[in-house]
């Protein structure tokens, strides 16, 4: 204010250079300061105004973070000049605005500011870098094509766009083709840290470790920001020790931004207790909410699947304490009622969202799904009914309510209205699909199936979850050539996948055919899980083949180190049994350690193959055992009868029934459920 003071009394103020330098210093001090440059601008004579002052005044306003404006005085610019286009693009950019950017690359091409000699670079690259930030990457992709010179910011601006729009092989890409084919550019620090938020996205550890020998080569271990970027990327590849290494690495001040990258990464990960035990030292975590309150929804998370109330709560009253309650975050406000919900506190979860000042959808399809993981099923329908609006997940969350509450005939009729009464933009996702898929298996609904099948193949809906869906569907329906033929369709197919179609051969007694899938899984590299040695040894057990039974159990404890379960236990004492094999059975039930008190299961099998084959000592045994460990189930004592029935032991039978009236054991009459088309 003082020198432009000055400038008037001595006359000054007409002057096109000073007026230039004077706009330019009020530019970059502040909102204030931006006015009276605008003003300044304005009091300008207009033969006055020369492409350097519109270029400055352009400029401050881009800078400033007031994107319209710069826009606006573009347009006006009578002879617009390259640097003025690289701002009015980057202001462009901030608004992330495709339909903008493109009348806005129309522009420049009608005014010949492409063509402009020596800075052509330079615009280019400001509109690849626009493009990129409204995320349209192919128009970006074209500009970068047809352009005959390029930088290293050029580079950059693809690379991070790819990278920040989770297209991480595009990324890595352009990298391989900046270094590898086109070396005449070098990387630089943002190269190298967009390039590792590419590897992260994709979780690919071996792309990312040849990345991380590139920058120690390039000698860019010690950037920070470069050795941030190899910690985040370590994290989401699911190095914890490598991520923690790079984190020591680090010569940085503020200790408060690292171990927010550490607990949002353990936490990531699925290491709670860690994260907890990160922030229980010292007054770092207020510090970090401060500095971004979305770690606080990490940390709730790790509460809520801990089933840690306590914490949880004291975790609510520093989000009070530190303000954070009344910034409307929708992240940490769902969270804390996931953390609520989860740790069966639904009066308080109600409370957080009685309080919310404005409620979006989120929140809505959050307090249902809360109510439905309670088993509160009738609040989660009063709920999804007065919501003002819905989108799919809130439809999902309904119809994943039904079917985990034992209903899925509703959770199917409620699938119909999603597609009958809504409005035709809110189409069923991939887990909507799955849901419906379950509950067709639970109904043996075969021809809702086949109905939601033909909506899968219109829709081109070819994902992983949903094929597996339709895989076990078909199978638990009985109809096992099309359980083959989608997964012999599937181009992609994951563990869970496999599983399935050994569980449905399984199931309906087909033990060859399961063993031909376990081994052609294998053979193509996928690992069995216990969920899958599960079906095989049950396959195993159902076929009577006991040495390839043995040697899948033998296969699963040596060669894949899995821990056997009750489950895996109680399929070999069943496969010994059902053989005839009561000794050996008795033996390796006796003798492991793994097997405790709470393995009703084993013991049931036990007593099934005593049941089955008449072994009245071993079969007493048994019995007499899981009634002093009180798992007197109706199915032992029944068990334990029909033994002493087949050996004509009619008085134990009469003590077996007495017995069990006077432990209160209570046999349920059997119940079969049919879908009816």
């Amino acid at each position: 204010m003082i020198s432009h003071a000055r400038l008037l009394k001595l006359g000054l103020d007409h002057d096109r250079v000073i007026v230039t330098q004077l706009l330019q210093s009020y530019s970059g001090a502040g909102a204030a300061s931006l006015a009276a440059a605008r003003r300044l601008f304005d009091e300008t004579p207009i033969p006055a105004r020369d492409p350097p002052l519109w270029t400055s005044i352009i400029s401050a306003y881009a800078n400033s973070h007031h994107p319209l404006p710069a826009l606006h005085l573009f347009s006006l610019m009578p002879h617009p000049n390259p640097f003025a286009a690289a701002s009015a693009t980057r202001a462009a950019a901030s608004l992330s605005n495709p339909f903008l950017s493109r009348s806005l690359h129309a522009l420049l091409l009608t005014r010949d500011l492409l063509l402009h000699p020596n800075v052509n670079v330079v615009v280019q690259t400001s509109i690849v870098n626009m493009y990129a930030k409204s995320g349209d990457l192919d128009s970006s992709r074209k500009v970068f094509d047809e352009m005959l010179e390029r930088n290293v910011v050029t580079w950059n601006s693809l690379i991070s766009g790819y990278a920040n729009a989770g297209k991480g092989a595009l990324a890595l890409e352009m990298f391989y083709r900046m270094r590898c084919v086109e070396t005449e550019v070098a990387a630089d620090g943002f190269t190298i840290s967009s390039t590792l938020t590419a590897c992260a996205g994709l979780g690919d550890r071996q792309s990312s470790v040849q990345v991380h020998a590139f920058l120690v080569v390039a000698g860019f271990g010690c950037d920070s920001a470069v050795s941030n970027s190899l910690a985040n990327m370590y994290f989401r590849c699911g190095d914890i020790q490598s991520a923690e290494r790079a984190i020591e690495d680090i010569e940085d001040e503020d200790s408060v931004i690292l171990k927010l990258m550490m607990v949002k990464g353990y936490v990531f990960n699925e290491l709670y207790e860690v994260a907890l035990r990160s922030i229980h030292h010292g007054n770092d975590f207020v510090k970090m909410i401060i500095v971004d309150p979305s770690v606080v929804g990490s940390i709730l998370t790790a509460c809520s699947n801990l089933l840690l109330l306590r914490p949880g709560r004291q975790i609510h009253g520093l989000i009070v304490t530190t303000g954070v309650s009344r910034m409307n975050h929708v992240v940490v406000d769902c969270a804390l009622i996931d953390m609520y919900s989860k740790c069966s506190g639904m009066e308080q979860a109600q409370v957080v969202f009685d309080m919310l000042p404005k409620r979006y959808i989120t929140h809505w399809n959050v307090m249902i799904t809360g109510y439905t993981h309670n088993g509160l099923l009738a609040k989660a329908i009063e709920l999804f009914d007065e919501m003002p609006e819905k989108n799919v997940i809130s439809w999902t969350a309904m119809i994943s309510g039904y079917i985990q509450s034992g209903l899925p005939g509703e959770g199917l009729r409620l699938f119909a209205r999603l597609y009958n009464e809504t409005n035709p933009s809110i189409q069923g996702n991939c887990f909507t699909l799955t849901s419906a898929l379950d509950a067709c298996s639970s109904l043996t609904a075969l021809r809702m199936g086949k109905q939601i099948h033909a909506h899968i193949l219109r829709t081109a809906t070819e994902l992983v979850v949903v094929q597996t869906g339709l895989v076990d569907m078909y199978s638990k329906s009985g109809n096992l050539n099309y359980a083959q033929r989608v997964f012999d369709r599937m181009v992609d197919k994951n563990v869970i996948t496999w599983t399935s179609m050994i569980t449905g051969y399984s199931t309906h007694g087909l033990g060859y055919q399961a063993i031909e899938v376990l081994e052609q899984m294998m053979s193509n590299g996928f690992r069995p899980n216990e969920v899958t040695f599960v079906a095989i040894l049950s396959a195993c057990s159902h076929c009577g083949f006991i040495d390839e039974g043995l040697h899948y159990f033998s296969l699963m404890r040596n060669e894949y180190k899995i821990a056997p379960t009750s489950d895996h236990y109680s399929c070999v004492i069943d496969m010994l049994v059902r053989s005839g094999k009561l000794d050996e059975a008795w033996k390796l039930i006796t003798k492991l350690k793994e097997i405790n008190e709470e393995d009703g299961d084993v013991w049931g099998a036990m007593l099934g193959g005593c049941e089955l084959h008449g072994n009245v000592g071993i079969g007493s045994k048994v019995a007499k055992m899981m009634v002093e460990r009180k798992q007197q189930t109706p199915a032992t004592y029944v068990s334990l009868a029909n033994v002493y029935a087949t050996a004509e032991m009619w008085d134990d039978v009469y003590r077996a029934r007495e017995e069990s009236k006077s432990h209160g054991v209570v046999k349920e009459p059997g119940q079969s459920l049919i879908h009816i088309n």
